[in-house]
């Protein structure tokens, strides 16, 4: 049962937001968004589709969290997502 005890609320959103700047999480998301996208789109790459649109939002998360992921593997000091 959820309590609404504001010391759990807190501990809540602060473990969300630990799981929204985490890139790992990122490269997962963007990839389930991105790989079933373009088995769609390869079927017939002549029909507009929505998975246009799911692959536009994939593929600027994928290379933003990639890119996070770089910087701390190069800059192992600087700790982006804590």
């Amino acid at each position: 049962m959820v309590s609404n005890n504001p010391s759990d609320m807190i501990k809540l959103i602060s473990i969300l937001q630990k799981i929204i700047i985490n890139p790992y999480i990122g490269v997962f998301v963007s990839l389930i968004l991105i790989i079933p996208s373009l088995y769609i789109i390869l079927e017939d790459v002549t029909v507009i589709r929505k998975e246009y649109i799911f692959l536009a939002i994939g593929l600027p998360i994928y290379i933003k969290s990639l890119n996070k992921i770089f910087d701390d593997i190069l800059n192992p000091d600087k700790n982006h997502f804590k």
